[in-house]
């Protein structure tokens, strides 16, 4: 099948892209510059490549029009100033796309946001774009995702880089239910072209439900092989939390900001129905923290 992947430079597209090949798809990636992309992307050249910026859209290039179905991977731009309005602009600029193909089905990974914050009130407006689409639509909504590379296990690895650990007290209670980085890629996979997954949205998350705490605890155990030591802060702002973990950790302050929105609510599973569809035993965190040769924690 041809699979076009909208997204493929970022954190979950690069690993979707082996996955895809593995299982001996055609795989056609929107970028916006082919020489960067070849340059950055091992599997470049197993790849096709449509240039493309989903937020000009008069500068795309057609898509093949023998495409069976899309992932689209870019509803997480940065929080700036109109970045809801942006996002917008960017779905539905790739429905107007799709739909001049045969695309039978458009797969989206977002974020579980019961409370709706701003990010996830952008998130649900481009879900709602997408469902306008010709093609029918899966929505996969995650809790944090940990592997190599990803946000959550950053911020993990700046936090537990020092000692005593300083959190704000409300993200020390606040439950998460994370999901291993290669347990996403098996879902994205399995739902491909799964008729029992059309028009239907599932959360998927891993076995465990832990604090932020006990995220840190175990995290340090098992990377640093230290006894994590935790001072909770009454009260910080949001503002000053995100500036910390900017300063403290690689992730950006756009990245921070959506962060420190997120740790202030659980964030849990509320729908097993993707079990059914897709019988797969995700990974508990510990496992999550150890899946790969290539996982080291900063020293």
């Amino acid at each position: 099948m041809k699979i076009l992947l909208a997204g493929a430079s970022g954190y979950i597209g690069t690993r979707l892209i082996p996955a895809l090949l593995k299982e001996g798809h055609v795989v056609v990636c929107l970028v916006r510059d082919k020489k960067l992309f070849e340059k950055q992307n091992p599997y470049a050249g197993q790849v096709e490549l449509v240039t493309g910026d989903l937020l000009r859209a008069r500068n795309m290039e057609p898509l093949p029009v023998d495409i069976d179905a899309a992932y689209y991977l870019v509803n997480a731009l940065p929080q700036t100033s109109g970045f809801a309005g942006l996002e917008a602009l960017s779905a539905d600029n790739f429905i107007t796309a799709v739909n001049q193909t045969h695309c039978k089905q458009i797969i989206s990974l977002s974020e579980i946001d019961d409370q709706l914050t701003e990010a996830g009130l952008s998130r649900q407006h481009v879900e709602e774009i997408l469902r306008g689409a010709d093609a029918a639509l899966t929505v996969l909504k995650t809790t944090m995702i940990i592997g190599p590379g990803s946000i959550a296990t950053e911020l993990l690895e700046g936090l537990t880089k020092k000692s005593p650990i300083l959190i704000a007290s409300k993200w020390a209670k606040a439950q998460e239910q994370p999901i291993a980085t290669c347990d996403v890629i098996v879902y994205l996979v399995d739902c491909l072209l799964n008729a029992a997954t059309y028009d239907s949205e599932f959360h998927i998350s891993g076995p465990d439900i832990l604090t932020f705490r006990e995220m840190l605890i175990t995290h340090a155990e098992i990377c640093r092989g230290t006894k994590a030591k935790i001072m909770t802060l009454p009260q910080v702002s949001s503002a000053l939390s995100s500036y910390w973990l900017n300063y403290l950790t690689p992730i950006s302050y756009s990245h921070a900001k959506t962060l420190v929105e997120n740790l202030k609510y659980d964030i849990i599973s509320r729908d097993d129905a993707i079990r059914k569809i897709i019988p797969h035993a995700c990974l508990t965190f510990k496992q999550a923290l150890r899946q790969t040769e290539d996982f080291t924690c900063q020293s």
